[in-house]
């Protein structure tokens, strides 16, 4: 079983946590933030979980609210009215919390394609049958595009197994150092900096 050093797919997923990371202009911590997107990768259906919306940054709440509107709608292959009902009002409340003008536009675009409630049944089954896969697909790039989410990372088991033993390594380390451990307050941050990093930014971070 290759470690996670030594596995270019699971360092590629990394390194896309880091640049997330980075791109949240508000940071909490960036250690944080990477965890944050790591865990909306692996287990999208519990972004709902991280409507703790009035404390993450405004960039990582709309993150997550895309990441179940793809969930549900781009993924999942449900075309009933009722569903595709819903589709539209997520994407509205979406809209409304959207500060990006092209990602604005763009999905208000793909918000128009959508039958309306007044069309009769029979035009609305028309639009599912013939247009809903390539809206679904439309509105995954849209957000591929413009947040740099949603891709679809395909783990196998072992590599499934080499991320969680990776997070509890570092989770262990964390709460070592909230513990009564010795260390100073700039060790502590440095530790912190480098939890959950790829290794080629570590190496890069020992030669700053």
């Amino acid at each position: 079983m290759l470690p996670v050093a030594q596995d270019p797919y699971l360092q590629e997923f990394l390194t896309w946590a880091s640049q997330k990371s980075r791109s949240i202009p508000t940071q909490p911590k960036e250690a944080t933030v990477r965890a944050f997107y790591l865990a909306l990768s692996r287990t999208p259906h519990i972004a709902s979980h991280f409507a703790l919306a009035s404390s993450l940054d405004q960039g990582m709440f709309l993150d997550a609210a895309l990441d179940d509107l793809l969930l549900e709608c781009a993924i999942d292959g449900n075309q009933d009215f009722a569903h595709i009902h819903a589709c539209g009002d997520a994407l509205s409340n979406i809209l409304g919390i959207v500060l990006d003008v092209g990602l604005h536009k763009s999905l208000q675009q793909l918000s128009d394609q959508l039958p309306n409630s007044h069309q009769s049944q029979q035009r609305f089954e028309l639009w599912s049958q013939t247009n809903y896969s390539a809206w679904a697909e439309q509105v995954n790039k849209t957000v591929i595009n413009y947040r740099n989410i949603n891709h679809q990372w395909q783990f196998n088991p072992e590599q499934q197994q080499v991320l969680q033993r990776y997070y509890d390594a570092n989770q262990l380390l964390l709460d070592c150092l909230h513990s009564n451990c010795e260390v100073t307050a700039v060790i502590r941050q440095e530790i912190e900096a480098s939890l959950l990093l790829p290794i080629k930014e570590l190496e890069d971070r020992e030669w700053q």
